[in-house]
């Protein structure tokens, strides 16, 4: 008897990006430059839209041939992937083209919704010649993803097995998100991202941070926390932390997360690496165990070309591997949110695929299929397990 399909639902923003190459992101009162020939590249885009075509890609095969790869782990071909969102009205029907992307790729559809009377959310976005992007975006139809609509697409069949949020929607809508999936007993992965200057207001939500897995950006924990928690005199992007006060620095991040209610947060600090600490399910006497890694980011096998898509591309192989973990003969038929994770996996996978991303332009197009990541020439990566006194 086969197993049912596994389910993942992704609540999040449907953008249409607008790429441009600049020669460097100059300060206030100075012009940036286009290099001759720089393509202006429009595209889908949005963490929501990034982050349903990253899971869905880092589950399938891009090619049908094969269904299973080295080292015992199977491709998840069976794993469906159900995008909600709001597009908007546009003369160049550029919501359907969204939509039309995902399709073509796997992803369903059937809970993208279309706003009246208003534009399409979009995001320009001006990558240096380093890789670096800055991105300015309007929500527009992403202001009206409301609860009800995404109530409604989370009731229906199929049950979700995993779902997955961002901050590119309105903030209630976010907030019930995760009150949903918390009373449902579904595994919840939250992206706390992009930064505004709303990140503060966040503390204001109590339910917020109490979700299976918070993934975030240093950026975001610094402007998240704030004065809430401790701070370096140095910047992690000004090369003067070491990685011992980076590990001590970032894990008191993570108990301050762990506080609010979040079983597991991977912080991805760029060209350092990541940080993870994750709190194991409760033994019999009540208590949890904490582990805590520390992962050096993997040489780039070939050019930093773009980094924008990265961060999606990390999460959708993240989830991927949560999920495979999932539905194990060991854990089948047990709670899925009381399970004891490999969390080191996820993160190595995740890793893998962020990178991988970099290497082309764009968001969207640049999320790399399993087969590209997984396989005989992939050399796994070795966690930095550390404990601190």
């Amino acid at each position: 008897m086969s197993q049912s399909p596994l389910c993942v639902k992704v609540v999040g923003s449907m953008n249409w990006d607008i790429i441009n190459r600049v020669d460097s992101h100059y300060g206030g009162w100075q012009h940036a430059s286009f290099p001759n020939g720089a393509p202006i590249d429009p595209s889908p885009g949005g963490h929501g839209v990034n982050q349903a075509i990253a899971v869905y890609r880092a589950s399938h095969q891009s090619s049908p041939n094969s269904c299973s790869l080295p080292n015992g782990r199977e491709v998840l071909e069976d794993v469906q992937v159900y995008m909600i969102g709001m597009i908007g009205e546009d003369d160049d029907n550029r919501g359907q083209k969204i939509k039309n992307a995902l399709a073509d790729d796997g992803v369903h559809v059937e809970g993208v919704h279309q706003a009246r009377n208003i534009r399409n959310g979009y995001a320009h976005i001006y990558v240096d010649m380093q890789g670096t992007p800055r991105i300015h975006n309007d929500p527009l139809a992403n202001g009206r993803l409301t609860w009800d609509v995404v109530e409604a697409e989370l009731e229906k069949s199929p049950r979700a097995d995993l779902i997955l949020v961002q901050l590119e929607i309105p903030q209630e809508t976010v907030v019930k998100t995760i009150d949903y999936a918390n009373k449902n007993q579904i595994p919840i992965i939250f992206n706390s991202a992009p930064v505004s200057a709303r990140a503060s207001n966040l503390y204001s939500h109590p339910l917020i941070f109490q979700v299976d897995h918070l993934i975030l950006n240093h950026h975001c924990v610094e402007a998240i926390c704030r004065t809430r928690a401790p701070r370096s005199e140095h910047s992690l992007d000004d090369g003067m932390i070491s990685v011992p006060n980076i590990q001590k620095l970032y894990a008191q991040y993570c108990d301050h997360f762990h506080r609010l209610g979040a079983r597991c947060v991977v912080i991805t600090l760029g060209h350092r690496g990541v940080l993870a600490s994750y709190l194991e399910p409760p033994d019999a006497n009540g208590d949890r165990g904490q582990r805590t890694f520390f992962y050096p980011a993997k040489k780039q096998q070939q050019e930093l070309v773009d980094e924008t898509g990265a961060s999606d591309a990390f999460i959708g192989a993240y989830a991927a591997e949560i999920l495979r973990q999932m539905k194990t003969p060991a854990n089948s038929g047990l709670n899925p949110v009381s399970l004891d994770l490999d969390i080191g996996t996820a993160i190595e996978h995740g890793i893998k695929a962020g990178s991988l991303t970099t290497e082309s332009f764009g968001s969207f197009p640049a999320i790399p299929w399993r087969r590209q990541w997984i396989g005989s020439e992939v050399q796994w990566l070795t966690a930095n397990p550390f404990v601190l006194h």
